[in-house]
């Protein structure tokens, strides 16, 4: 994998790279680079197999981008038409110059005004780039809301206008994409904030500009791969034996919750555990050992199980079903006592966010709502960023930490720069999830240690949302957390 691929930069490195390419390789560079961009973009168009497309151009080198993608669109036959917003654009270098291209190509432009209806398959997107950093003025604002009304699809040329590239924060309005197609490194504001809701498919190309041009490169975020997977999780020792696979103590499954703990023992026997112990309710264990015998479940309310269960287990997955009463405060405090590696999840989440402390040897998996809680915030301010608040999360209870989400975030105490999950769909966002994820985590770091845990809990979390996207190709809507667990079992052997 390229340096480039594997890394999300802020919008200022993208455009020094994109420069240092450039100055090393003559100003023609440049104009080839915009050429490539653009009929990468067409390329991803054009298999939508649109009869028509209208393209907004701006007045910067996004335009240029816009201009040559409406070129090669009328060079393929395809009708195109420029739209412009202000006609004073004043297109300068490389950006006039594939104007000029389109212009000879035999094309003419349009300068929209709000009276004019858009009748196309799709619209190009090539208003702004990744410079823009003010709220934008009213008939720039008025234009991209047409866009949005309109029944075309969308393609946004690198980022949707009036996204910023480095937070993902809109200025005032914003194009809402079906796709965007980014070039030279992948921006943050793709994937921050209000990024996700914008942006569409991402599909990007880094031009082919050299790797030297990267290697020096800060990138804010580092992106999980299947390759991180098949470091990992490498071929059992064809002598190995249960005990060799790690044994999890996975706690929780209160009254009325005992779904929650049976998908997680399930998701970790799954991911490959060697041993699997519960510690619930006995009508929890009555469930679980009906439909799941494989899991060795033990009731709670026996004290003397609970130290000598936490004694055996090499890892300790807490919080599916669990409850903040007298019980799960019980089972929490005798989990919290021990030395063991621990994966903190839901309701033992809130009961920490309650009387936080730093511990050290533990993974805290929360979602918006439940890292809002933590940090004593509200869940608009955790999303709106997302870095800052998992650098504070880890800092604040010594903790790996994966926060939940459309591109789920993973850090640790270790490394600055945190890990992205890329994968992953809407039809998650149903019960039983989060204690899925919470059993794959606990599954596999008691198989391969906690040494490196971020890079574990990173793969865990990488299986976890591809096996929703297996599992969704039958279709978002009903998908089911258990509808996952063939997947998992196919995933961590792939």
């Amino acid at each position: 994998m390229r340096l480039a691929e594997k890394y999300v930069f802020s919008s200022s490195t993208v455009a020094k790279i994109d420069s240092d390419a450039i100055r090393d390789n003559g100003p023609e560079y440049g104009f080839e680079l915009m050429r490539k961009a653009a009929k990468f973009s067409f390329e991803i168009l054009k298999n939508k197999k649109p009869a028509s497309i209208i393209v907004f151009c701006g007045s910067g080198n996004n335009a240029g981008d816009g201009y040559l993608l409406a070129t090669f669109a009328i060079e393929s036959g395809l009708k195109a038409n420029v739209m412009i917003i202000d006609p004073n654009d004043n297109l300068k270098g490389d950006a006039k110059r594939a104007k000029e291209s389109f212009l000879n190509a035999g094309g003419k432009t349009e300068t929209w005004s709000s009276e004019l209806e858009l009748t196309c398959d799709w619209i190009v997107d090539a208003i702004f780039g990744i410079g823009i950093n003010r709220d934008l003025d009213n008939l720039h604002q008025k234009a991209i809301q047409s866009i949005n009304e309109s029944k075309s699809k969308v393609l946004s040329i690198d980022i949707p206008s009036g996204l910023c590239g480095n937070t993902g924060k809109i200025f005032g309005e914003a194009v809402s994409a079906d796709i965007t197609t980014t070039y030279v490194g992948k921006k943050s504001g793709l994937y921050l904030d209000s990024g996700p809701n914008y942006a569409g498919t991402i599909h990007f190309s880094d031009l082919n500009i050299d790797e030297c041009f990267y290697s020096d490169a800060q990138p804010q975020i580092q992106i999980v791969s299947d390759k991180d997977k098949s470091d990992v999780l490498t071929r059992r020792n064809q002598a190995s034996h249960k005990g060799d696979h790690g044994h999890v103590l996975l706690i929780g499954g209160n009254k009325g919750m005992e779904g929650a703990i049976r998908i997680a023992s399930e998701a970790s026997l799954r991911s490959g555990s060697g041993l699997v112990s519960v510690l619930s309710t006995k009508n929890s264990c009555q469930i679980i050992n009906q439909f799941r015998p494989e899991v060795m479940c033990h009731d709670a309310s026996k004290q003397e199980s609970i130290s000598s269960l936490i004694d055996k287990a090499d890892i300790i997955g807490i919080g599916p079903g669990l409850g903040t009463d007298d019980w799960a405060v019980n089972l929490y405090n005798h989990a919290l006592e021990s030395e063991k590696h621990l994966v903190v999840d839901a309701d033992a989440l809130n009961i920490l966010s309650s009387d936080p402390i730093k511990r050290g040897n533990w993974t805290l998996t929360p979602h918006p709502g439940e890292a809002a809680r933590l940090l004593s915030s509200s869940v608009s301010e955790i999303q709106e960023d997302r870095l800052s608040a998992i650098a504070e999360l880890t800092k604040k209870y010594s903790a790996n930490v994966l926060l939940k989400g459309k591109f789920s975030l993973i850090k640790d105490s270790v490394n600055d720069i945190p890990c992205m999950i890329t994968s992953g769909n809407p039809g998650m966002a149903t019960a039983g999830m989060g204690d899925l994820l919470t059993g794959v985590i606990s599954s596999l770091l008691g198989q391969y240690g906690t040494e490196n845990s971020g890079k574990i809990i990173s793969i865990g979390a990488h299986i976890h949302s591809k096996s929703g996207d297996l599992a969704s190709l039958d279709g978002e809507r009903g998908l089911i957390a258990s509808d996952l667990l063939p997947y998992i079992r196919q995933l961590v052997n792939s």
